[in-house]
């Protein structure tokens, strides 16, 4: 057998083992369940956060239909309301003895993880009813999942403002930010009634279906979740940002015209174990936005942190989903009252405006 012979089944033969270790580490990368994501965890498929091409304007439900939240962690069974909504009927009724608080918001408003009933808004309206001197709440809830804060103004601007409420709460978590990037802001809606998201990155197609690409992504590169370099992510989270608060402009000017008080309140998500949960911490960094613009806020974070720690808050939160329990919600009503009663209390009063 000459040289170069040799030489070319030497090349056939490290090929061939590259590739059947490659094959292998690809295998073991599915199995062992390393860089899935989220979409994969919960609900056993691939969601891409980009592309997206919606022929409405609207992210949601249609009236009565039947809500399934059925994760590996819990499952919960719901019903639409008239507007498409997890909660009782609204109505439009007015009622000088009735304060109207409407509130926008994704799946931790919506109450994912939870029986209907234990969704903060339904643990608030409670809370607010007792022990009440003549003035009765009622708390409208409009969260919807997957939903963020462009989405929740264009059914504010849309269908939402006829119900006329005397307070709009706009509430916000990290997940907006990640929304922001991929989806775009108000630019996403056309003129046609359609909605397109922003586009992906050319190497999706391959980290969608090739998991040693994710590895090599997530951990040489240290991309994260939405495929950003952390560079990038640090730029586009500051821009989505802005854009955030441009959005709760756009909200509070509404209600304003309309006579209804605005407030944006902020939560965290709660795992401590999460890594990826700590590029959270820069939500707060919206405050001074929204002060800018002179919109109420109230962020709920310290408030959290000093009651949930690594020991409990299993107790407050699916470990794996990361939604709240009932616990959760019960405890995310309790700070938020706190907080308004603290800071504006006037928001509780149905006759005087909020300062």
């Amino acid at each position: 057998m000459n040289d170069r012979r040799k030489k070319r089944l030497s090349l056939v033969a490290i090929t061939l083992l590259l590739i059947l270790t490659a094959g292998l580490c690809e295998m073991a990368l599915r199995y062992l369940g390393f860089y899935k994501t989220y979409t994969e965890k919960m609900d056993g498929e691939y969601v891409s956060y980009y592309g997206r091409h919606m022929p409405t304007w609207f992210w949601g439900r249609h009236a009565y239909d039947s809500i399934l939240d059925n994760k590996p962690e819990y499952t919960y069974h719901s019903k639409a309301n008239n507007y498409g909504f997890a909660d009782k009927d609204f109505d439009t009724s007015d009622d000088h003895h009735i304060l109207k608080a409407l509130v926008l918001g994704d799946s931790f408003v919506q109450g994912m993880g939870a029986p209907p009933d234990s969704s903060w808004p339904a643990r608030l309206e409670s809370l607010l009813n007792v022990d009440t001197a003549g003035l009765h709440y009622r708390i409208y809830n409009a969260g919807t999942a997957g939903s963020d804060p462009f989405f929740e103004y264009i059914w504010l601007k849309e269908k939402l403002i006829k119900l006329h409420p005397d307070l709009v709460i706009m509430s916000i978590n990290y997940s907006d930010v990640n929304d922001c990037i991929t989806r775009g802001g108000l630019e996403r809606f056309h003129t046609d009634g359609s909605t397109q998201f922003a586009s992906g990155p050319w190497f999706e197609p391959l980290y969608r279906h090739v998991h040693l690409v994710r590895l090599f992504l997530h951990f040489v590169l240290r991309y994260d979740f939405s495929l950003l370099s952390p560079a990038q992510h640090e730029r586009r989270s500051q821009a989505a940002l802005l854009q955030l608060s441009d959005c709760a402009d756009s909200a509070a000017a509404l209600c304003s015209a309309h006579g209804m008080r605005f407030v944006v309140v902020l939560h965290p998500y709660l795992d401590p174990y999460d890594r990826y949960l700590k590029k959270q911490d820069l939500l707060p960094g919206i405050v001074p936005l929204l002060e800018r613009r002179h919109i109420m806020s109230i962020d709920l974070f310290d408030d959290f942190r000093a009651v949930v720690s690594t020991r409990n808050y299993s107790d407050y939160s699916w470990p794996r989903d990361m939604h709240y329990t009932s616990r959760g919600y019960d405890l995310f009503a309790r700070l938020l009252l706190q907080r308004i009663r603290k800071q504006y209390p006037l928001l509780l009063t149905k006759t005087q405006s909020a300062g």
